[in-house]
This record gives C-alpha cells, sequence and structure tokens, in this order.
C-alpha cells in the first residue's frame, strides 16, 4: 500500500473509529439531515479522525487542526477535490478555482492572483465603501430589516462592482440580484449528499437552470466587451481578461473563475455580515465599541490606504474573526483519497471521501477556550490567519484565493453600518440552518439612528 507519491505507508496504522448512532442501509444519513452541527461538534472526543457512513459509503471527518492541515496542505499529493459536494459545485459553477482539480489550481491561482494584490486593496475599498453609502442612503429610522435578503442585495452590489466597473448597473441589477438568490436558495444538505436531485424535471430545478443561464450569459457578455477593450478598469475582471495571448485565462475559465468569485463572494459576505450585526444587537455595549472607533473609515477619503484603515479598526477585525470562527459559512466541504494514504496514524483507502469542517475545529475548546462564547477580545494581538485551528477560508494552496479582499469587505462594511444605525433585535428566535453554508434563520433587525456621542 503506497502514497501517490510512491512512499510506502507505515506497517501498522489504524483503522478509524466509527462513530455511534448508524443505521442500517442508511447509515448516518438520519442524523446529519436532522442536526449536522450536532453531529459533527460530537466527533473530536472520538479520535483525530472518524469514519460516518452515508449508506455503503464511508466519509472519514477530520477532527484535528493537524489532520486538517495535512489534507489541506497535501505534501504527498494523496487527496483532491471531490466526493458529491464538488460534484454538485461543479455542475453549477463549472471548474474555477475552488472547484477544481488541483493539477488544474495551480495554474489558475497564478493567473488570477494579481487581480488579489495587496496593491489594489484600496481601490477595491473605495469601490466597497461607495457602494455602501449609496446602499444604506435608504434605510429610516424604525424600518426593519428582512437581514439576510437585505445584506444579500448589498452584497450583490459590491461584488458586481468591485469585479466590474467598466460600466454603472442599471436595472438589470435586480435579476442578477435573484438570480443568485435562487442559485442559493437551491442548496440543501440533501442536494450536496445526492446532486442527482438537481436533474430532476421540477419547478424547483427549472427555476435553478433559468437563473444559471441568466448568470452565465451575463458573463459571456462581459467577457467579450472586457477582452474587446483591453483596458484596466481597476476592478477584478480587468484582472482576469487582460494577460498576454500566450499566457492568459481562456473565456472557459475566466467564466468559472468569476463564476465562483461572484457567488462565493456574495454568499459568504452576506452571511457574515448577517450573523455579525446580529451578535452586536445581542451586546449594546459591544456594539458602542465598534461604533466608537469606526469613523477610521473616513480615512479612506482622505486619501489613506485600506491597510491603514484597517490598522484603525482592531475590534471590528475582532468581531470579524469571531464570526468567522463561531458562525463560519463555509462550514463543511470535502476532499477525495486518490492513493491508499494515512491521516496521522489512520488508514484511508484510495476513492474514500474526506470531510473537513470548520465548524468542528472553531468549536474545539482546546483551541478556542469557551468556544460557544462570542468573545471578539480574544483576538486581541493576534493575527487570525496565523491562528491553529483558525480556517474560514481553508488553507495550503487551494485557500481562498480572495481572503484578503473578504476580510477588508466585513471589517469596511461593518464599521460602515454601526458607524449610523444601530440595529435593535426583533423578538422573533434566530437559529443557525446549516444548508451549503450555516445561515442565521428568522433574522430581523429594527433600525435606530446612532445617537451622537
Amino acid at each position: 500500500m503506497t502514497l501517490a507519491e510512491g512512499k510506502k505507508l507505515p506497517e501498522h496504522l489504524d483503522t478509524p473509529p466509527r462513530a455511534p448512532g448508524g443505521r442500517p442501509l442508511v447509515g448516518h444519513m438520519k442524523a446529519l439531515l436532522a442536526d449536522p452541527l450536532g453531529l459533527l461538534a460530537a466527533l473530536p472526543h472520538l479520535g483525530d479522525v472518524v469514519e460516518l457512513r452515508f449508506g455503503r459509503t464511508p466519509t472519514y471527518v477530520v477532527c484535528s487542526p493537524e489532520a486538517a492541515q495535512h489534507v489541506l496542505r497535501n505534501p504527498d499529493h494523496a487527496f483532491d477535490k471531490g466526493g458529491t459536494f464538488y460534484e454538485n459545485m461543479r455542475s453549477i459553477i463549472g471548474d474555477g478555482m475552488a472547484t477544481c482539480p488541483l493539477a488544474q489550481h495551480k495554474r489558475l491561482r497564478r493567473l488570477a492572483q494579481p487581480a488579489f494584490a495587496t496593491s489594489r486593496m484600496t481601490g477595491y475599498a473605495r469601490t466597497i465603501q461607495a457602494q455602501l453609502d449609496a446602499f444604506t442612503s435608504i434605510w429610516r429610522p424604525g424600518q426593519t430589516l428582512d437581514v439576510l435578503p437585505q445584506l444579500r442585495s448589498l452584497a450583490t452590489r459590491t461584488t458586481l462592482a468591485t469585479m466590474f466597473r467598466r460600466r454603472e448597473f442599471g436595472p438589470e441589477i435586480a435579476g442578477l440580484r435573484q438570480a443568485v438568490t435562487d442559485f442559493i436558495d437551491h442548496q440543501t444538505i440533501l442536494r450536496m449528499i445526492a446532486p442527482g436531485l438537481n436533474r430532476l424535471p421540477t419547478a424547483r430545478n427549472r427555476r435553478y437552470r433559468k437563473s444559471e443561464a441568466r448568470l452565465l450569459r451575463f458573463l459571456q457578455e462581459e467577457i467579450i466587451a472586457y477582452r474587446r477593450d483591453g483596458i484596466d478598469h481597476g476592478d477584478l475582471m480587468s484582472m482576469f481578461t487582460t494577460h498576454p495571448e500566450d499566457d492568459r485565462l481562456s473565456d472557459q475559465e475566466v467564466r468559472d473563475t468569476a463564476m465562483t468569485v461572484l457567488l462565493g463572494g456574495i454568499t459568504t459576505t452576506a452571511l457574515s455580515q448577517a450573523w455579525a450585526l446580529h451578535q452586536l444587537s445581542q451586546d449594546p455595549a459591544l456594539d458602542a465599541e465598534v461604533a466608537g472607533e469606526a469613523h477610521a473609515i473616513t480615512l479612506l477619503d482622505q486619501g489613506r490606504s485600506a491597510a491603514e484603515v484597517m490598522d484603525q479598526l482592531p475590534l471590528t477585525r475582532g468581531v470579524v474573526a469571531e464570526v468567522l470562527r463561531r458562525r463560519v459559512a463555509s462550514w463543511i466541504f470535502t476532499r477525495v483519497a486518490v492513493a491508499d494514504t494515512a491521516i496521522g496514524s489512520c488508514r484511508i483507502p484510495a476513492g474514500a471521501q474526506v470531510l473537513l469542517s470548520p465548524y468542528v475545529l472553531h468549536h474545539r475548546p482546546d483551541l478556542f477556550p469557551s468556544p460557544d462564547n462570542f468573545d471578539p477580545h480574544r483576538w486581541d494581538g493576534r493575527d487570525p490567519h496565523r491562528t491553529k485551528g483558525w480556517l474560514p477560508f481553508g488553507a495550503g494552496e487551494s485557500k481562498c484565493i480572495g481572503y484578503e479582499l473578504a476580510f477588508m469587505d466585513l471589517t469596511l462594511s461593518l464599521a460602515h453600518i454601526t458607524r449610523s444605525w444601530r440595529l435593535q433585535p426583533c423578538p422573533a428566535p434566530v437559529r443557525p440552518r446549516p444548508r451549503m453554508h450555516l445561515e442565521p434563520h428568522g433574522l430581523t433587525l429594527r433600525l435606530a439612528d446612532r445617537s451622537p456621542h
């Protein structure tokens, strides 16, 4: 038995323990559908790698930061993107950086990386601020917000603006926003496990396919326009389309990459913003502290860089880091073993699905004391991106290419909103709903003017 690189496995390896509660034929499927967060959170005390069963197929859940880093950094090339999660995602967004096999990923990342260079962040920050100004200008005191749809709309505006500065968006933004919403609402745990459901001739699937066609048609038209003018508009699409002829992304690669950034940016940004505002609404003292440093965003208008502004928002950054820990949007994803291999002392057979859950790692008390408590001060003087077990953006070569932009967007958006508004909780209960991403179900907030201090 060997690794992908030809190295021999140790002779004595353990079989990962199987989680209790599996049932004949369906395995742990019922438990996953009923309470996926509870099921996963109970696994770390069983071992660093724990087996679940969905039907006859074994799935190995990674439960320690060392095991997660081994799989994600993949030193022996024994793992690749795959499994039902990626099968589902590829059918939706193609082979962009988030979904393509690792053999393709390195080239795509190299060609797309300039779009996310630190030197471009200040331009993106000013674009984000302009969209925030326009979007929140129509809010009124006493208004009750259905938070997630509102923030999806905001995230759609900011993501489109940072991607496509070639022109202004008119009425078509409503149709694009609806297409994105249809995509998001289409994803459930059951569809992640059984992608074949997406091919059934149902009204829901037809609505999704119509929205998918709209997004793809829009992207194709923009790619043609950007290729034609060849100008750097200071946006993401310019960087995706203006490489030299002999070394550039193909139109298909641009489309898949743009779809990945567009949908991923909108989805995870809106969810993280929603969880952050929910948390501040529950803690008036913390809310006031965040608002107290939010004046720093005006430095962008004074010619200061995005990095300088971010330095002036330490508590807001801590809130964002803690939201990404406690309510991580991308709570689950998979890899597939492409050869017989090992994770730590556990034997993993070729073809096995390996499940990674940042949610599991983020709720380990040995890594994050009192993990169910929301404590942004745990990040005081600490860089979350260098913190063991904090994996909202993944790790290794496949780490989210836009993590710096995403973290900045969340921080600036939170500062901008809290500077002018207090968001008061409504009595309806809010609970986490794990679908393809972790959603705050039932979240409504009431707007109140921020009283001057």
